[in-house]
């Protein structure tokens, strides 16, 4: 330093004296730049020869590490939490050059990708950001998801590059997820390009805002392993897909003529799902005859737009549906009869029935469980946000749950397999009648003394022991809560010795107003 200084008190000219100080700043910068680089160099040496992890561990262990730190890809979790910043295979590459070369270097790490744009000022940084991922991949199957960001604006915006980007891959597609707009479509590959789709196992389509027109097709006449379809706010008459192969489907803001049609071409459904069902139709002829869906298992009805689904129910036919779900956002009833006409017609043996937001009557209810001999769980969940508590579970309705009531009135006892009931709503039934149903459908307690042991001798059918009862009792005021009646404390811990669970909540929630007889 005090050479330089030497030099430029040497001379009077600011000029020269700039010059040198420049001249120096260059050689200590370029020095420094040099040791920087080999102290990276260095760094990496050290990691390479000492650390534990990359010295004791093969790279095979060590890439099987990575794979287990990264989240998993749920296709039916088509919309992920957007809160945490997600957690990448970058992050491995920010830790230190070996860490890097390792993650680079396995397909597997990416092979799952859920890919948001965020600005469509960047979308091109985006979509080399997405090339470059894919392009990592190797010969792996993919699971992709692709979305925006809620603030993301479409106008002037295309989304070829987006689909571009993932069309070189499309015979490699195992789950492919796009919420995308619908415009999009235009850019997806042909089955011969995909070379038929030949691992493609689950695709999803919900558009933002839906779909505002029919001009945006979408045709995959074949993917032989397509197994779940999941779309939203689409037309059917602008889709082709392999119906026939398909297992699990889920429907949102379609017309019952268009869930009927498809029905009709998936003939191997075991699950189906349909929200946000829209009145009227779209001009598809519905069917003379019930469509028999030989193989389906499982129905979820949300029918929170308060549509009439008779049609819907009236034209199918079940023969192995074991579960029915059934929910409802408001006060249009459970369509009760419709749902007796179903099992009834299919002779299916259900064994799980979901009522859930969804008022129904006293003796709508009586009738719907008559014709459920082979039910095992029971689920009922009055509505909460309006003014009436709905009470359909009254004492008149557990009786004919009682298999001795049953017998003393000659009727059939409802329910006999039942072994599990959960119930929400407002108290319309008696403790005394509830406990007296429950143990009248357990089994006698054994003897202290096993020489008093003798063989039960009963008139009627052997009925299920109901095992798990979870009640949440809707109460307007904490002073109706306060002077309702509990249940007797001795009959519970009976109850109890027997096997049977019993879960009691309240929810006070003021305001509302009791209706035990209507809905």
């Amino acid at each position: 330093m005090s050479s330089i200084i030497n030099q430029v008190s040497e001379t009077k000219d600011p000029r020269e004296q700039l010059a040198i100080i420049e001249a120096e700043v260059a050689r200590v910068s370029a020095t420094l730049v040099g040791l920087m680089n080999e102290s990276i160099s260095l760094k990496r040496t050290v990691n390479d020869q000492y650390s534990p992890f990359l010295l004791h561990l093969p790279v095979e262990i060590i890439s099987e590490i990575f794979s287990f730190c990264l989240p998993s890809f749920d296709p039916k979790n088509d919309m992920p939490s957007t809160g945490d910043p997600p957690f990448t295979p970058f992050v491995f590459g920010a830790v230190c050059a070996s860490w890097r070369r390792i993650a680079w270097s396995t397909p597997m790490l990416w092979s799952k990708l859920t890919f948001r744009l965020i600005s469509p000022l960047n979308i091109h940084t985006q979509v080399n950001l997405l090339e470059e991922w894919l392009a990592r991949s190797g010969e792996l199957p993919l699971s992709i998801r692709l979305m925006a960001a809620d603030d993301f604006s479409w106008t002037g915006v295309s989304s070829e590059g987006v689909i571009q980007a993932i069309r070189k891959y499309a015979h490699r597609w195992h789950d492919l997820i796009i919420h995308l707009p619908s415009s999009c479509y235009r850019y997806l590959p042909s089955t011969e390009e995909a070379r038929g789709f030949p691992v493609l196992n689950s695709f999803i389509l919900k558009p933002p805002g839906g779909q505002g027109d029919r001009v945006h097709r979408i045709t995959i006449p074949l993917s032989p392993n397509l197994r779940y379809l999941s779309l939203s706010c689409l037309y059917l008459r602008s889709i082709v897909f392999h119906f026939e192969v398909l297992t699990h489907v889920e429907l949102e803001s379609f017309y019952i003529d268009e869930i009927l049609e498809m029905l009709r071409q998936t003939t191997a459904l075991h699950t189906l799902t349909a929200k946000r069902i829209l009145s009227g139709d779209d001009r598809h002829d519905p069917p003379e005859e019930p469509i028999i869906l030989s193989n389906l298992e499982e129905v979820c009805i949300v029918n929170d737009k308060g549509t009439d689904i008779q049609l819907l129910f009236d034209k199918i036919s079940t023969p192995k549906l074991n579960t029915l779900s059934y929910t409802a956002e408001g006060l249009q009833p459970v369509p009760a009869h419709d749902i007796v006409s179903l099992i009834k017609r299919s002779g299916c043996q259900l064994e799980t029935l979901d009522i859930l937001h969804a008022p129904i009557r006293e003796e709508p209810l009586q009738i719907l469980l008559a014709a459920l001999s082979s039910l095992k769980s029971l689920k009922m969940a009055m509505p909460t946000l309006t003014s009436i508590r709905h009470a359909p579970l009254t004492d008149a309705v557990l009786q004919t749950l009682n298999p001795d009531y049953a017998q003393a009135n000659k009727i059939s006892c409802s329910l006999p397999e039942l072994q599990s009931l959960s119930y929400a709503g407002a108290q319309g039934f008696t403790w005394e009648a509830l406990l007296t149903v429950l143990e009248s459908r357990c089994p006698l307690p054994p003897p202290k003394d096993p020489s008093q042991l003798a063989p039960v001798i009963s008139s009627h059918k052997p009925m299920s022991s109901i095992k798990d009862v979870m009640l949440v009792l809707n109460f307007a005021s904490p002073d109706e809560h306060s002077s309702t009646p509990s249940p007797c404390p001795i009959m519970l811990e009976s109850l109890a010795h027997r096997g049977v669970s019993i879960s009691i909540r309240s929810d006070v929630r003021p305001g509302l107003h009791a209706l035990v007889e209507e809905a």
